[in-house]
């Protein structure tokens, strides 16, 4: 986002950007733009489209123990999906996780030497039943449709809250005690 036009709860007219009422700029970033007032026009940078790839690892468990070991190598693994671009969510609970991560600019290759052996973990731990794919698109576009299209167009009965876990805490050398605590919260969302 390069520059926001406003108009405020007192109805003024306002232009935000990163050198004229730059506070309010920053706010409606990630504050919430409908908490300061009504956006009335967006300007952005775009970028070409790029290819992408991802990868997906679903399991419901019968196993509590095969869920900690599973979820604390996917700890372990973090820190290196996310130098190599990735980012995406897991749904988690001793039942089960859904873990979906992407990242620009990566080949199916590249794609799968990453997750193979966490592929590999998850299909050898006892409990659990086990889903997994990897996949590169062409574009964001064609992805975001076949998978929001499905979801109706009003609001969820859910109720969302986060924790930010700074990286220090993620590249931990005890990757199981913060699986362990981690997993103690009922259905967290654990994010890259």
């Amino acid at each position: 986002m390069l520059e926001i036009n406003i108009v405020t709860a007192d109805g003024n007219h306002i232009t935000a950007n990163a050198h004229c009422n730059k506070d309010l700029f920053w706010a409606v970033r990630g504050g919430g733009g409908g908490t300061w007032g009504v956006i009335t026009s967006v300007t952005y940078k775009t970028h070409p489209s790029t290819p992408f790839s991802g990868a997906l690892l679903m399991f419901s468990s019968t196993n509590a123990d095969s869920t900690h070991k599973l979820f604390t190598e996917i700890i372990r693994l973090t820190p290196t999906l996310t130098e190599q671009g990735y980012g995406g969510y897991s749904g988690v609970s001793v039942e089960g996780i859904q873990f979906c991560v992407l990242s620009p600019n990566r080949t199916a290759e590249q794609t799968n030497a990453t997750f193979l052996p966490l592929f590999e973990l998850a299909h050898s731990l006892p409990g659990l039943s086990v889903q997994n794919s990897t996949a590169v698109f062409e574009d964001w576009l064609k992805p975001f449709v076949d998978l929001f299209s499905a979801i109706p167009d009003v609001g969820l009965p859910s109720e969302v809250s986060s924790r930010l876990l700074p990286k220090d805490v993620v590249a931990t050398d005890k990757p199981e005690e913060l699986a362990r605590e981690l997993l103690k919260t009922r259905g967290p969302l654990y994010y890259l």
